[in-house]
């Protein structure tokens, strides 16, 4: 006959398990609905720039945040995954923690100055330039469509994805597996939020694509180390941000 610490043990790791499934789902969802919602655009579906950009960003939004909130909701539940506790202690993984402490903010600096190289880098071996530079424009260009674009690029999809893969995935993966393995939920995260905008993104050539992964992959990483090694998202947040941000800045119309 079962325990009481034995049944509470079990349905952690069944609710654990369905917070992943969700998660993947919703990334999942999001990918088919922004390559469907870009190929509808570019068919002339979404004449507008300006809705073509809310549209393929709500396509990715969305699921992501439907999928979050589903996670956090379950996990808020008084008999719910984050309020059981078992031989090792509380779940941590429903504590999600925006903290930013002076350490974060000085590793999310540094986070930004070795990808956006690393970026950099890859793109001048690739093709030349380092892809950082106003790109050439005919007449005045839309600011409407630049704000819109910028808000998404520097604000939303920078603390909605590190919610979801750092602030949610992560540590509900670390968390199934083994002290020795757990490193392996930062390997896997990251792999999974690199190829999210690889999907997403539809590059042009498969040298873009492989510096699009190669440059998520190791911003996932480092992020994820971050918040693996101090419990909060906060610096990986802005992290994400200054790094989309600085994208932003450097190749804004001038």
């Amino acid at each position: 006959m079962s325990s009481a610490p034995d049944r509470t043990t079990t349905d952690v790791e069944t609710a654990r398990q369905r917070d992943l499934f969700t998660l993947l789902v919703a990334v999942g969802v999001a990918v088919v609905l922004a390559r469907f919602v870009t190929g509808f655009a570019r068919g002339g579906g979404i004449p507008a720039p300006v809705l073509q950009v809310l549209a393929a960003d709500l396509a990715v939004w969305v699921p992501l945040t439907a999928g979050a909130l589903w996670v956090l909701r379950r996990a808020s539940r008084p008999n719910g995954a984050g309020d059981a506790t078992d031989a090792g202690g509380p779940t941590a993984p429903s504590r999600l923690s925006f903290g930013l402490g002076m350490g974060d903010a000085i590793a999310a600096l540094g986070i930004v100055i070795v990808c956006r190289a690393v970026d950099a880098a890859m793109s001048i071996s690739f093709f030349g330039t380092s892809g950082l530079s106003p790109a050439p424009t005919l007449g005045q260009p839309d600011v409407v469509l630049l704000v819109v674009s910028a808000i998404g690029v520097c604000v939303v999809s920078p603390v909605l994805e590190e919610v979801v893969f750092r602030g949610l995935f992560q540590p509900r993966l670390a968390d199934a597996l083994t002290p020795r393995t757990r490193f392996l939920a930062v390997l896997l995260t990251a792999f999974l939020f690199a190829l999210l905008h690889v999907l997403i993104s539809s590059p042009a050539s498969s040298l873009v694509g492989f510096e699009i992964f190669t440059t998520t992959f190791l911003l996932g990483l480092l992020t994820g180390a971050l918040v693996a090694m101090t419990g909060r998202i906060g610096g990986a947040i802005l992290a994400h941000v200054l790094f989309n941000t600085v994208a932003v800045v450097l190749t804004w119309p001038r």
